[in-house]
C-alpha cells in the first residue's frame, strides 16, 4: 500500500504464499521507506493550504494579510514544486506495493490486498467524514480495487495504459474547450474573479469561529465539494496512472532492487528534472493569470503543462531518493522512520492541524497565509521525525499501521 507497505519483501517471489507477514527491519528497501516519508511530508505542504482555509479565503482577505508578499512567493513555489507531485509520488508507491504483494505471494495476495483496501476505505471514511474532508485515502482504496485487473497486463500494456491514463486530463479539457467555445457564452474568467457562493462561504467562514458542531457540518460541505473537485479535476485517471506506472516498475525490478539500477535512476532523476521543472514553471505561470474553469486556451495550456510536468517531477523526485540512499547519503535516510509510519503521521498531520486552524481550536482559520501555514508544515515533520524515530526504536509499526496490520490478518501480530 501507499502508506506504509511498499517495501515490505524479499526480492524474489514466493508464490503460493497466502498469508505471508511482514520481514524484518533490516530486509526492508530504504530507498522505498525514505521516498514514502519525504513524500508525507510534501503532501502536508500541499494541505496546510486547505487546513487553514486558504484556498476558501477570498483575495481581499489574503491581500490583507501582513506577510502578503512572502505569501505570493510561497504558492509560487508551491504551485512549480509541490502541487500534484507528493500525492503522484504516493500513487507511484501505491502501485509499487501492489506489486510487492504479487512477487511476495502470487495470485494468493490478491484476497488480503482486498481485505486491506476494504479497511483503508473504512479508515479513510473515518478521516473524511469526522477529522477532515481532505482525505486521500478512499480514493486510493477505491481505485485500487482496479489493480487486479492492470496485474494481467503485459509490461508494454502497463506503459501504453500510464501514457493514455496521464493524458486524459488534458484530452478531456481539450473537447471541453471545445464545447465551451461552441455553445459557451464566451466569457473569460480570471483566477481572482472567481467567487464562491455566500452560502457555502458562510459555511467556510463557521469553520473558523465556530464550535464543534460548525467545524462538523462544514466539513461535510467541504466534503462534497472536495468529491466535485475530483470530478472537475479529473484526478482518477491521473493517480490510477501513477499506479500502474508502480507496478510496472516493481515487474523490472527498478523499485525492488534500486542499487542495481543506478544508471536508470540517473536517467529518469535527468528527464524528470529536465522535463518536469519547465513545465510546471509555464503551467504556474498559465493559472496564475487563467482560471482552470470555464475551459479557456490559457486553461489548456497550463492543464497540458500539468499532465506532462507532474508527473514528470515526481519522477525525478524519486529516482533522486532514490539515488542518494543509494549512494550512502545518510542525512536523507533520516525520513525512513516516518515513512514506516506514514498512516499514523497523515492521519496526525489532520489532526494537530484542525485543532491549529479551525475554531474550536487555536482558531487560525484565515488568520494566517501561505508562508506561515507551510512554516507550520515544516515545524509538524521536523517533530515527527525524533518522534516517528523514536516509536520505532520500541514498536515494530507505527499505531495506525498496527491496526490496519490487526484487521488484515484477523490475529495478533
Amino acid at each position: 500500500m501507499t502508506l506504509t507497505n511498499g517495501v515490505e519483501m524479499r526480492a524474489g517471489p514466493i508464490h503460493g504464499a497466502a498469508d505471508v507477514l511482514p520481514l524484518p527491519v533490516h530486509e526492508r528497501i530504504q530507498a522505498l521507506d525514505v521516498l514514502r516519508g519525504i513524500a508525507v511530508a510534501g503532501i502536508l505542504m500541499a494541505n496546510v493550504l486547505v487546513f487553514f482555509g486558504l484556498i476558501f479565503m477570498s483575495p481581499d482577505r489574503a491581500a490583507a494579510l501582513p506577510s502578503v508578499a512572502a505569501d505570493r512567493v510561497a504558492l509560487f513555489l508551491e504551485h512549480v514544486f509541490v502541487d500534484g507531485k507528493f500525492y503522484s509520488v504516493f500513487s507511484l508507491l501505491f502501485g509499487i506495493g501492489f506489486g510487492v504483494q504479487l512477487e511476495r505471494g502470487g495470485a494468493a495476495a490478491l484476497p488480503r490486498f482486498k481485505r486491506r483496501l476494504r479497511i483503508l476505505l473504512g479508515i479513510g471514511a473515518i478521516h473524511a467524514f469526522l477529522i477532515w474532508a481532505g482525505d486521500i485515502l478512499m480514493l486510493y482504496a477505491l481505485l485500487g480495487f482496479t489493480m487486479p485487473w492492470f496485474a494481467r497486463k503485459s509490461n508494454r500494456a502497463l506503459v501504453r495504459s500510464t501514457v493514455i491514463l496521464l493524458a486524459v486530463p488534458t484530452a478531456l479539457y481539450v473537447v471541453a474547450l471545445a464545447v465551451w467555445m461552441l455553445v459557451g457564452s464566451g466569457a473569460t474568467q480570471t483566477p481572482s474573479s472567481a467567487a464562491m457562493p455566500a452560502k457555502m462561504l458562510a459555511y467556510f467562514e463557521a469553520i473558523g469561529t465556530g464550535g464543534f458542531k460548525d467545524a462538523f457540518i462544514g466539513n461535510l460541505v467541504f466534503l462534497g465539494g472536495r468529491w466535485a473537485d475530483l470530478f472537475a479535476t479529473v484526478r482518477f485517471p491521473k493517480v490510477l496512472g501513477m499506479f500502474v506506472l508502480g507496478l510496472w516498475t516493481v515487474r523490472t525490478g527498478i523499485a525492488l532492487s534500486p542499487s542495481n539500477r543506478r544508471p536508470t535512476l540517473v536517467r529518469w532523476a535527468k528527464l524528470g528534472w529536465s522535463i518536469g521543472l519547465p513545465a510546471n514553471l509555464i503551467a504556474a505561470w498559465a493559472f496564475d493569470h487563467w482560471s482552470y474553469l470555464p475551459p479557456s486556451i490559457g486553461g489548456l495550456l497550463g492543464t497540458a503543462m500539468q499532465g506532462v510536468g507532474v508527473p514528470m517531477l515526481a519522477l525525478g523526485y524519486a529516482a533522486t531518493v532514490g539515488l542518494l540512499v543509494v549512494d550512502g547519503r545518510r542525512l536523507i535516510t533520516v525520513f525512513a522512520p516516518v515513512g514506516r509510519m506514514a498512516l499514523t503521521n497523515y492521519l496526525m498531520h489532520s489532526i494537530i492541524c484542525v485543532v491549529l486552524s479551525y475554531g474550536f481550536g487555536f482558531a487560525l482559520w484565515w488568520r494566517i497565509g501561505a508562508s506561515t501555514a507551510m512554516g507550520i508544515a515544516a515545524a509538524i515533520v521536523l517533530v515527527q521525525i525524533p518522534l516517528s524515530a523514536l516509536w520505532l526504536s520500541r514498536f515494530r509499526f507505527g499505531p495506525v499501521e498496527w491496526i490496519w496490520r490487526r484487521l488484515t490478518y484477523g490475529r495478533p501480530l
